[in-house]
């Protein structure tokens, strides 16, 4: 029998296949691939042969080769500048298949790709001076940022039934509010006072630091 002229699988292939499915079902199987694409498990071994931890991390792979390390790491830009490039472009990543999310934070993050992207950003706390201490916490927050309006995105508009009666407060607010623009808003809040709330750490990092007595920058 003659061979196929084109190849029945390869890693785009499997990777399109467990979107898909992600799509539906929120989740993939290494055998549910298999049966989408009609052909045996065990031959996606042999494309992806780490079987699921594999996938998702191919997965991130494709959600973050669109983030500019090089403009996280160009000096010649404030850091308060590639803070909020780091949230938006990690957020319009993850926001392209927001039915990923829970598999995307809900495996050990030990990736290539994923690590450089987090070492930018820890690099540019460290640039910014927050304390040692806080920077995973920093991380944490922003991670809750990017992921919490990734999921917002694909929200329900108008998000909340209201009655002046019911719900006095929250109708009120929905009515004086643009709903089309709640996300793009609520996302830019969350990034100003993320930056802003850096900049206190920072300072507080650096106050502690100075000897007792000592006159601040600028105090002198």
């Amino acid at each position: 029998m003659a061979r196929p002229r084109t190849r029945l699988l390869s890693r785009d292939i499997i990777l399109d296949a467990a979107l898909e499915l992600i799509d539906r079902h929120h989740d993939f199987t290494i055998q549910g691939i298999g049966k989408h694409l009609g052909v045996n498990p065990s031959s996606l071994y042999h494309h992806l042969s780490g079987g699921r931890d594999e996938i998702i991390n191919a997965l991130r792979e494709r959600f973050y080769r669109k983030i500019s390390l090089d403009a996280l790491r160009d000096a010649d830009r404030p850091w308060q500048e590639r803070v909020e490039h780091w949230i938006r472009s990690y957020r319009e990543a993850v926001a392209q298949y927001p039915a990923a999310i829970p598999l995307l934070m809900g495996r050990m993050v030990d990736d290539r790709p994923t690590l450089a992207v987090y070492e930018a950003l820890v690099a540019l706390l460290v640039e910014a001076g927050v304390p040692a201490g806080q920077r995973v916490a920093v991380v944490s927050m922003l991670d809750a940022v990017v992921f919490g309006s990734a999921a917002d995105a694909v929200s329900p508009d108008p998000l909340w039934l209201t009655s002046p009666a019911g719900q006095p407060a929250l109708h009120a607010a929905v009515a004086a509010a643009t709903p089309s623009e709640r996300v793009v808003e609520g996302l830019s809040l969350a990034v100003q006072a993320s930056v802003a709330w850096i900049e206190v750490l920072a300072a507080r990092g650096a106050a502690e630091a100075r000897p007792s007595g000592s006159p601040a920058p600028g105090d002198a």
